[in-house]
Parts: C-alpha cells; structure tokens; sequence
C-alpha cells in the first residue's frame, strides 16, 4: 500500500500545530514553573540568602549571586531557566549584558538532568559517567559565559 504525501500547505501547517503543542505541553508548563520558583524564593527570602552564597562564585562571572537560580533550573529545564532570567531582568536585578551572558549559560548546560533520564537511561550508559557529563556542560557554561562577557 503506497503512502500519500503531504503537500507544502499541509506539512507546514501539521509542523505549526506540532511546535505549537510542543509550546503549551512542555515549554509553557516550565515557565510558569520557573515564576513559581522565583515567588516562592522571593517570598520566603530565600532569594536572599540564595545571592549571598553565590554572590562570590558568581562575580568571577561578572554576574550578581541572583543568577544562581537560573543557572541552576538551567539544568533541570532549558526554558525554567530562561524564565528566571526574565523574571530576575524584570525586576531590574540583571543588566542587557548579564542577560545575554545567563543566556549563553543556560543554552551551555541545556536541561541536562532532563535529558539524562530521556536520553542517556535509554540508551544504556552507565551512570557512573554521568556526572562528568554534567561537569562537561558546566564548564562550557563557565566558558560560553566568559567569552561572551569579553565580547560583551
């Protein structure tokens, strides 16, 4: 039996409708994760404490200690991570520049720990390397960082 092919129209509207849902069951759910995360912090001052323990880690990074969070959900989710940065930019605690840098960060480490239960439990690798691959994308963050406070 001989399979129909879709014509142009078709396959950019069933490609829309795909992204578009992949928008509202994954990457909208973690946004708003991500605000929740961030009022929680802020409400309990948690967020306080949060930029006192990491101010000095991360002004070698020529960011403020309130970033930490954003690198940290970076891990857990791509697009949580990023909403910290807005909400962290919204209330005026990062610059344009910090923005960009938390930016090449986040991408840097790219919702590791989601990807290990996706990606690395399936395919059969062994768990004892996974925390070098967690190092790996933390030193391309520190990296990505860096190059682009220099080029910032």
């Amino acid at each position: 039996m001989q399979e129909k092919k879709e014509g142009l129209m078709q396959g950019f509207v069933n490609g829309a409708y795909s992204g578009f849902m992949i928008g509202v069951k994954n990457i909208i759910p973690n946004l708003i994760f991500a605000y929740a995360v961030m009022e929680f912090l802020n409400i309990t001052n948690l967020m306080s404490i949060i930029e006192v323990v990491f101010r000095p880690v991360m002004m070698l990074l020529g960011l403020p200690g309130a970033a930490a969070p954003a690198l940290i959900m970076g891990f857990l989710t791509t697009s949580g991570g990023l909403g910290i940065v807005a909400n962290l930019a919204t209330n005026g605690m990062l610059s344009p520049d910090q923005v960009a840098m938390l930016l090449v960060g986040i991408m840097c480490v790219g919702a590791s720990i989601q990807y290990i239960g996706r990606v690395l439990a399936t395919t059969g690798i062994k768990t004892k390397y996974y925390p070098f691959m967690m190092a790996v994308n933390a030193v391309n963050a520190i990296i990505g960082i860096t190059i682009a406070r220099i080029i910032l």
